[in-house]
């Protein structure tokens, strides 16, 4: 292993033109990346209203809609536009009235039931199915070719819409606010490095990890959640940082006494050992995300594990040789350097031990304790209300009282399908129906309904009805009309019942569930990883709940904000946060250790373990900058929301780890000496 270090500095400009041909091949192959902006396509295909979804877009071509709303005024000219959108390649069909009513006839001759659902307050809308997916190329450019011929005054709103003004919105954001978090980071490294190379170098060697990873997943056709798009170049830069600067300082340290060649082989052999473990804690906290059923855990836990692995595998092998290949640069422009000395904050740290320890145990208590947080799973809560899907959505909304849309679909005979016409017609929440048996009166005999109005509804034996409701998606309303559909329909008769209100409440049990799994998992990766290291059994308990505490408060913080807990936020922070800064606590106590193993005392023990402060410090600091642009600016609340938790988790991680563990381990000191395997030197 030496030589090939060996070999690889003194043919270091090869390896550094390598590693700007991978940096190409990978941006190429990261600007094709698949993103997925439907979250309900990564819920269980097994679930009933996932199965029901697959079969209205299946076999009727519905699920994948969008509505125009124009103002009304000739019906010739509407129905003229309806059949130009239907012309659109990836357009399935267009719904208006003409599909249901003979709109040449006087309009007094209409019927009123059919007008009241098309026509209101001078507008009138038109429902697009589309072939395929919001997520393929034939449906994107179906929309941008709607929106182009859009007379004016209409609006284009509906899943489809929605997705393409998201995609939109998330490639200008991810860009964005990467760039001006790893300008922060740089500004940030330039204070802590005594070389503004280095910060330049190690930025460099980790974008091109971030780079690798994200192509990789091009390379295998793996489709990635906007989330993920989102988030994980900002994680995957914000936890491996560590591995970068541990490099640096002992190449530095090591470059006093030999030559470069050595000084790099001996940095890397000595730093490889504590960054794996490192690595090791980060990457069990994402692989347990992918224990979820619900899909994002999978997608984005497996990729930031991914993640991880290759920038600690370029931290070992491409940077020492940056390292080297650039020495004389920054090795020859040293400047002065913030350090916290800390000795001020040790002192009052062990003079405050005993009330530090009874703030532990009252945390410790309201971790087991505390009831849980009220958690909120509104997709679409702070999406940018100027956007004009959003304007199309809310005009919808208020003239035809189209909050949310629920379908049922299934074998049934006329009869049944009129009973539950009945039962639906009895529910207040319900502001509209479309279904034959509500167009068609059932004493009109099947050979005088036009053929286009029963092939719009019966398909291999199966039909569907769609319902507009009054109630918003994820709200305790909703979710008590979902119960009450699926025991009084979904029970009793051959049907089963999806849109999103459906979809939101099955994602509501799906990740209740997730979260009680990956929290678990996570934890007792963490512990058993941390046991194996330091040979104890009391010092993972003591890290981890610590750690466990930060979350607690972190979360605590979102609850005071806005009064609830977003889903996603709370099924992914657990993991990530405890996986990204239980090394601030590891890093401690391992000097700790350390200092024990030396013949030190508890007190001389916790003052050298305290001067590790300032490698915490900068850790918990890049993350911090890198996932602040993201949590303050961006206007898609999900990633805004996480990436607030993230940046906001590793200052509040890095106050508990400084304020509690030197404390405990001190206050621990007679347990820990007798679980803990400490090899005393000279023995």
């Amino acid at each position: 292993m030496k030589r090939i270090y060996l070999w690889a500095f003194r043919h270091s400009k090869l390896v550094i033109l390598f590693s700007l041909a991978l940096f190409a091949f990978s941006l190429y192959l990261t600007l094709n990346l698949k993103v997925n902006y439907d979250l309900y396509s990564l819920l269980p295909q097994d679930l009933s209203s996932v199965k029901a979804l697959n079969t209205l877009r299946n076999v009727f071509k519905l699920g994948e809609e969008g509505y125009i709303l124009i103002p009304f005024k000739d019906p010739k000219e509407v129905d003229e536009f309806k059949n130009k959108i239907a012309r659109i390649e990836g357009v399935s069909k267009v719904s208006w009235i003409s599909d249901y009513q003979d709109i040449f006839l006087p309009e007094y001759f209409w019927s009123e039931n059919l007008k009241e659902k098309f026509i209101k307050d001078g507008y009138t809308f038109l429902k697009v199915d589309f072939l395929e997916s919001s997520q393929s190329p034939l449906t994107k450019k179906a929309s941008q070719e709607i929106r182009k011929i859009l007379p004016k005054g209409a609006y284009f709103t509906g899943n489809v819409a929605i997705a393409e003004d998201l995609s939109n919105l998330t490639q200008r954001e991810t860009a964005k606010y990467l760039l001006i978090g790893s300008i922060f980071v740089i500004i940030f490294l330039f204070f802590l490095l005594p070389s503004m190379y280095v910060p330049i170098l190690i930025y460099y060697n980790i974008f091109l990890a971030i780079l690798v990873n994200t192509a990789i997943s091009t390379l295998i056709g793996q489709e990635i959640s906007f989330l993920t798009r989102m988030l994980v170049s900002i994680l995957q830069m914000g936890v491996t940082m560590d591995y970068a600067i541990f490099l640096y300082h002992r190449y530095e340290e090591e470059a006093k006494n030999h030559s470069r060649e050595e000084a790099g082989w001996i940095a890397v052999k000595t730093t490889a050992t504590s960054i794996i473990a490192s690595a090791g804690t980060t990457i069990a906290g994402f692989l347990a995300m992918t224990q979820m059923k619900f899909g994002l855990g999978r997608d984005m836990g497996f990729i930031l594990a991914r993640g991880v692995l290759i920038s600690l595998i370029f931290s070992l092998t491409i940077l020492p040789v940056l390292f080297y290949h650039f020495y004389n640069k920054w090795a020859n422009a040293k400047r002065w350097v913030l350090r916290l000395s800390g000795e001020r904050l040790f002192n009052f740290i062990v003079k405050a031990r005993p009330v530090i320890f009874a703030m532990f145990i009252v945390g410790v208590l309201a971790i087991l304790l505390a009831p849980r947080f009220p958690m909120d799973y509104k997709l679409l809560r702070g999406f940018p209300e100027n956007v004009s899907s959003m304007v199309g959505q809310r005009k919808m909304e208020e003239i035809f009282e189209k909050k949310s849309t629920i379908f049922l679909v299934g074998q049934e005979t006329p009869k049944n399908w009129q009973e539950i016409l009945k039962i639906l017609k009895n529910e207040n929440n319900i502001t509209g129906i479309i279904g034959y048996y509500d167009m068609v009166d059932p004493l009109l005999p099947e050979y005088m309904v036009p053929e286009n109005v029963v092939k719009n509804f019966f398909k291999d034996g199966l039909s569907y009805m769609a319902l507009d409701t009054k109630f918003e998606y994820g709200t305790s309303d909703s979710y008590k009309f979902v119960e009450g559909l699926r025991e009084n329909i979904e029970k009793k008769y051959n049907v089963k019942i999806t849109g999103v209100p459906v979809l939101n409440y099955d994602l509501r049990n799906v990740t209740t569930n997730d979260l009680n799994r990956v929290n678990l998992l996570s934890i007792l990766a963490i512990f058993l990883i941390i046991a194996l290291s330091f040979l104890s059994v009391p010092v993972p308990f003591l890290l981890v709940l610590v750690i466990e505490m930060a979350i607690t408060v972190n979360l605590l913080i979102d609850y005071l904000t806005y009064g609830f807990v977003f889903f996603s936020s709370n099924l992914f922070i657990g993991a990530i946060q405890l996986g990204a800064t239980i090394d601030y606590a590891v890093l401690l106590t391992s000097r700790y250790l350390e200092a024990k193993s030396k013949g030190f005392d508890k007190a001389s023990a916790a003052h050298f373990a305290f001067e590790g402060i300032n490698s915490i410090l900068t850790s918990a600091g890049t993350m911090f900058f890198i996932a602040l642009p993201l949590g303050i600016f961006s206007e898609i609340f999900m990633a805004q929301n996480l990436a607030m938790l993230v940046s906001r988790g590793a200052i509040i991680s890095v106050l508990f780890v400084t304020m509690f563990i030197i404390p405990l381990l001190v206050t621990f000191d007679p347990i820990i000496e007798k679980l803990t395997f400490i090899r005393k030197e000279g023995k």
